[in-house]
């Protein structure tokens, strides 16, 4: 299970030894977790991949944050819309996203429903930059229409989720209650994600 002590990664500052540490201590819980959402993610009824942040490019500074991905494509998820849980130094994520490199960003958006967003229960975020970890706000209509009038803009990136911050309860609680709250997440997230992958 996701422990407090699993946020000391970040706490070396040398490249090497932090993603040692994220390889060694993360990167099998991920997988774990990939597993267990199996039969939530089938519900989509199209084949869904996992993608283990890898940080090939780094070569001087540590990585701020590590994730898993998954996605409707076997070679990327960057260009499309997608799941990504993972670690900054203070905070575990659970984020749909759709980011600035997502072809049609706009169109995709357009598909969701917005009964569905404010549906989502109120733990709920929305946010704008998936390498901000203090972009997320709180899930209302107004912080939402904001979101959605940001996507005119080339850069701009959208997800909706849940931050759970070190220290909070899910690091205490017992591996099937955790692995069920990070189920229900992503259950919670699966009808938007339906229709950004909708033909």
């Amino acid at each position: 299970m996701y422990q407090d002590q699993d946020f000391q990664v970040f706490e070396d500052q040398t490249l090497a030894g932090r993603l040692g540490k994220i390889q060694k201590q993360i990167d099998p819980k991920f997988l774990i977790t990939a597993g267990d959402l199996e039969p939530v993610l089938a519900e989509l009824s199209v084949p869904i991949y996992q993608h283990v942040s890898q940080h090939r490019r780094r070569t001087k500074n540590p990585p701020t944050d590590t994730w898993i991905a998954f996605s409707t494509s076997k070679r990327g998820y960057k260009m499309l819309p997608h799941l990504e849980i993972g670690f900054w130094d203070d905070r575990f994520f659970i984020w749909l996203a759709v980011l600035q490199e997502a072809k049609n960003r706009q169109g995709l958006l357009g598909q969701v429903q917005l009964a569905d967003v404010l549906n989502l229960p109120s733990t709920f975020e929305c946010g704008n930059d998936h390498t901000d970890k203090n972009c997320g706000q709180p899930l209302t209509l107004t912080n939402y229409q904001a979101l959605m009038r940001e996507q005119v803009n080339r850069h701009a990136e959208w997800q909706l989720g849940r931050n759970f911050m070190r220290g909070s309860d899910l690091f205490t609680t017992t591996p099937d209650d955790q692995a069920a709250i990070i189920r229900d997440t992503v259950a919670a997230l699966l009808p938007i994600y339906r229709q950004l992958i909708a033909d």
